[in-house]
């Protein structure tokens, strides 16, 4: 009976041990293919903001520990998950590569947060991703689009999204821990440099861009990592980050930033890396070999191909058929062996603020909303009086304006009075 009692105490011992050590098991050897990328600092310079004509030096500090998956999530991963294949690049692999290992494309923001809730909840993680309190995607309501002629949906629920930064389950890096990732220990300032080697006439050998890629995507990992030991951190394709141009403050004026995150999404979203194709300016991939980690770019989370942005900045369509596929992703997880409790309560605030900015919004949408259909009546009213005024048939001036017939014929017994 004793012997009995002492080998269940160990093995009470023995669970909560393993239950205390989950996540580093999880990237030792559950998922081989994550790396813990240590809490840490860099310098970097700011790409909005200047003070009296001198580009702002910003000392970035991240205090969370994370594992970041080596690899841009692939084709399969991605409809193991999702069920869907929505990419561009869904056949003619280089030789020797595996085409479903190549990584999926075209792909909005809003598609890459939900596969993070979606694989969390498969794996049994705790999902990062709340919508509406809820983490269950489905209750999401529906995703937000744009089209190439300009149809916004700014008013999903979507983009109401609060991420829970000490859960274990999925997410997207922000745009700071994807660059210190891609840096990796590199902090120079003084001139371009990509993630693997400062030598341009070595990107060869750790990116697939413009000059070596042939126009298509490859299979992952075919290049040389990083040294963290992540693959394509420049190339293959750009990756959507956690982030936006908005919020309390632009933290890219600040001269030291602690884990930046600016907590309202708004109408943009980041993007970082180069990708496969040509390009210049924001629509660029890896020009030259140049700008694959210091640069960062912006967009609305629900674009999916570059043209979408040609239309915002020229006013002109291109043909969906011409459309390229650039936005890909890579998910990583909090190590939260690492979260303290002053971060815990920094959630905690972040997400209550953001409760109550998103109550805020609402109220205020609600009252111009009001205003607006008080204005649109009004003029509705007008319109038909002048349209009665001048014989125009009540039928006629209902099916013209939209309101009521029993409405227009008792306007029109106003106006005979």
């Amino acid at each position: 009976m004793k012997a009995a009692i002492k080998q269940l105490k160990l093995f009470a011992v023995f669970a909560v041990m393993v239950l205390a050590l989950a996540d580093n098991v999880y990237a030792q050897s559950g998922a081989s293919d994550f790396v813990r990328i240590p809490a840490g600092s860099f310098q970097r310079k700011s790409k909005i903001t200047t003070v009296d004509d001198k580009e702002i030096i910003q000392t970035v500090n991240l205090t969370r520990a994370f594992y970041m998956c080596d690899h841009e999530v692939t084709q399969k991963e991605y409809k193991d998950i999702t069920g869907l294949y929505p990419s561009k690049f869904k056949n003619n692999p280089d030789k020797g590569e595996i085409q479903e290992n190549r990584p999926v494309e075209r792909v909005c923001w809003f598609d890459a947060i939900e596969y993070c809730n979606k694989r969390s909840i498969k794996e049994g993680l705790t999902p990062c991703y709340k919508v509406n309190g809820s983490t269950d995607t489905s209750k999401w309501g529906v995703k937000p689009k744009m089209t190439l002629a300009r149809d916004y949906d700014w008013g999903a629920d979507w983009f109401d999204v609060v991420c829970d930064w000490n859960a274990n389950g999925y997410r997207l890096p922000t745009e700071a821990e994807w660059e210190y990732a891609a840096r990796a220990g590199n902090n120079s300032l003084d001139k371009d440099i990509y993630s693997g080697t400062d030598d341009e006439s070595k990107l060869v050998d750790y990116a697939w861009y413009v000059r070596n890629s042939r126009n298509k995507t490859h299979e992952v990992k075919k290049k040389k990592p990083n040294a963290f030991g992540l693959y394509d951190m420049s190339g293959n394709v750009e990756e959507w980050c956690w982030g936006s141009w908005g919020g309390d403050k632009d933290y890219f004026t600040e001269t030291i930033s602690t884990d930046p995150v600016t907590y309202e999404l708004g109408q943009v979203s980041w993007f970082r890396g180069g990708y496969w194709g040509p390009g210049e300016g924001r629509y660029r991939g890896v020009v030259n070999g140049k700008y694959t980690v210091s640069a960062f770019e912006y967009t609305h989370p629900a674009w999916t191909v570059p043209e979408q942005m040609c239309v915002q900045q020229q006013g002109y369509l291109l043909p969906y058929k011409d459309a390229t596929a650039i936005f890909g992703f890579r998910v990583v997880r909090t190590d939260t062996s690492s979260v303290t409790q002053a971060q815990k309560k920094q959630v905690e605030e972040q997400a209550a603020n953001k409760e109550a900015a998103v109550k805020k919004e609402k109220a205020e949408y609600q009252e111009r909303k009001a205003r607006s259909d008080k204005d649109a009546e009004e003029a509705k009213l007008y319109m038909a009086k002048e349209l009665l005024s001048n014989g125009v048939p009540p039928e006629a001036v209902a099916a013209g304006t939209g309101l009521e017939l029993s409405q227009v014929k008792e306007l029109q017994k106003s106006i005979k009075k």
